[in-house]
């Protein structure tokens, strides 16, 4: 398994940083918009994927559907997002595989 590689660059162009702060901003709104939602969506969409964008929800049974609705009703919100929605609520554990291997 290879080494995940991280790249820091520093973006010096007003233009390119404005666009990225823009994107921010719809991620944040389309985040805010889950968050204040979910009601709507679960139980529902336990076990399915939902994509968000245009503070929109669409949910499906793949990343891919969710992600191709989405886009398809809102092609300009690149601030759009999909995640797994778990079966089951509550507290989870997570390791890292390679150090619980180590020990």
């Amino acid at each position: 398994m290879a080494e995940p590689r991280l790249t820091i660059e520093e973006v010096r162009d007003p233009d390119e940083a404005a666009r990225s702060g823009v994107q921010f901003e719809r991620g944040r709104q389309n985040s805010q918009w889950l968050a204040a939602h979910w009601h709507e969506l679960l139980p529902g969409a336990r076990g399915r994927f939902v994509a968000v964008a245009g503070q929109e929800a669409f949910v499906a049974d793949s990343a891919d559907e969710a992600w191709a609705s989405a886009k398809q009703r809102h092609p300009e919100d690149d601030g759009a997002f999909v995640q797994y929605v778990f079966t089951t609520s509550g507290p989870r554990a997570y390791a890292n595989r390679r150090v619980l291997a180590d020990l």
